[in-house]
């Protein structure tokens, strides 16, 4: 029996969710109890989303195994992290639908899985099992026997239950995949300039101007309403005491069009004179349009109907897709995030400023955008070479 993830909506506020279905789509109710704890903690509707196909594939694991889903052991793990090394990701299969499809073989498209997504998916499956364990799903010493997200810890049989025992503790490393680090995607600042070139009006000349200027993720962007941004150089009037040009990006459950802010801690970002300035063309455009300048939101629908609605994410995500096309190179929204992110590295050398830019709960997760490139290696070796003469 195979698992998928499954989209919800909730018919009382119609908020979204993601749960776990198998082929005749019945709810598993433990990868749903886990997925809505997921969004009580303050994660996001995206966060959700990403762990459900992770539990989706573990699950449909698990069944054809004829394993524990609630209470595996470090063998059971290490199986699951070789077989995700060997099988394809199902999106790869032949058909429209791929859940639908008739014809479940999988194209080989080069490795099945980086080591990255192996582990995350690893990582995905260890939360589980420990959430699993606060709710009785199974023994304590289950949960205990994973250390980390990626490295897991074997105890032997009756150390568990408080017997001494001659046999060492083992630091088993079966499950851990070694990782080779890839710097993000990026775009040069001659790449950006074509995208925004490619632009056929001035919301969407802004959307990619803003994305890139400030990094925000796109959920962030199209859930910015106008009362979040001060474009202006003191807003004391507007009782914030933040000086010069900047934005608020502010967690909010109703948005009409559910772009849901990553991170429950507000922060603000301050943004140049140039964003501004592409702001306000796009804004003398916006209030053009009647419905629009009824809005609260910054990003709107101008030419579509419904006129004036909320921007959605996905709406956003499609216009990318278009602009690839016009300028011949992928380009997607996130991308610009990291470009912002390691030209801000790349200039400062600060990991903690990069972090507090990007909302970050981690100064870790800025590593990826401070390592060395060729470029600069390059340079630092032929100015030490000139510091200190040429070697005969």
């Amino acid at each position: 029996m195979e698992f998928w993830a499954q989209r919800t909506v909730s018919p009382m506020d119609g908020r979204e969710g993601w749960t776990v279905v198998n082929d005749g789509y019945v709810e598993h109710d433990r990868a749903a109890q886990y997925l809505r704890s997921v969004v009580d903690r303050g994660g996001s509707v995206g966060t959700a989303r990403a762990y459900a196909g992770r539990l989706a594939l573990w699950l449909s694991w698990t069944s054809a195994a004829h394993a524990d889903d609630a209470s595996p052991g470090v063998e059971e793990l290490a199986a699951f992290a070789r077989w995700l090394e060997r099988t394809p990701s199902r999106k790869h299969r032949r058909g429209r639908n791929r859940r639908r499809a008739t014809d479940r073989n999988v194209v080989m498209l080069g490795a099945a899985r980086s080591a990255a997504t192996v582990d995350g998916i690893l990582a995905a499956v260890v939360e589980f099992v420990r959430f699993g364990a606060s709710r009785d799903w199974c023994a304590p010493a289950v949960a205990g026997r994973l250390s980390s997200r990626t490295e897991l810890r074997f105890i032997p049989p009756g150390m568990e239950r408080g017997e001494r025992t001659d046999t060492p503790v083992v630091q088993r490393r079966a499950v851990r995949r070694r990782r080779v680090e890839r710097p993000p995607a990026t775009l040069t600042a001659g790449q950006v300039g074509a995208v925004v070139d490619a632009c056929a009006n001035l919301r969407d000349r802004f959307v990619v101007a803003a994305l890139y200027a400030t990094g925000l993720r796109l959920a962030e962007l199209c859930g910015l309403h106008l009362a979040d941004l001060h474009f202006v150089p003191s807003a004391v009037h507007l009782g914030c005491q933040v000086s010069g040009p900047h934005l608020h990006v502010v967690r909010r459950e109703d948005n009409e069009n559910r772009a849901l802010a990553k991170s429950i801690w507000p922060r603000v970002m301050p943004v140049t004179t140039g964003l501004v300035r592409c702001h306000n063309a796009y804004r003398r455009q916006r209030d053009l349009v009647p419905a629009a300048a009824e809005s609260d939101y910054l990003l709107v629908n101008l030419w579509r109907p419904p006129l004036g609605r909320a921007l959605r994410p996905d709406g956003v995500e499609q216009l990318f897709v278009q602009l690839s096309g016009k300028v011949g190179f992928r380009v997607r929204p996130h991308m610009l995030r990291h470009s912002f992110a390691s030209e801000v590295a790349r200039t400062t050398k600060d990991p903690a400023l990069v972090k507090e830019l990007l909302g970050h709960a981690s100064v870790r997760s800025t590593d990826v955008y401070l390592h060395a490139r060729w470029g600069d290696m390059r340079s630092a070796v032929d100015g030490h070479g000139q510091a200190r003469g040429n070697l005969r």
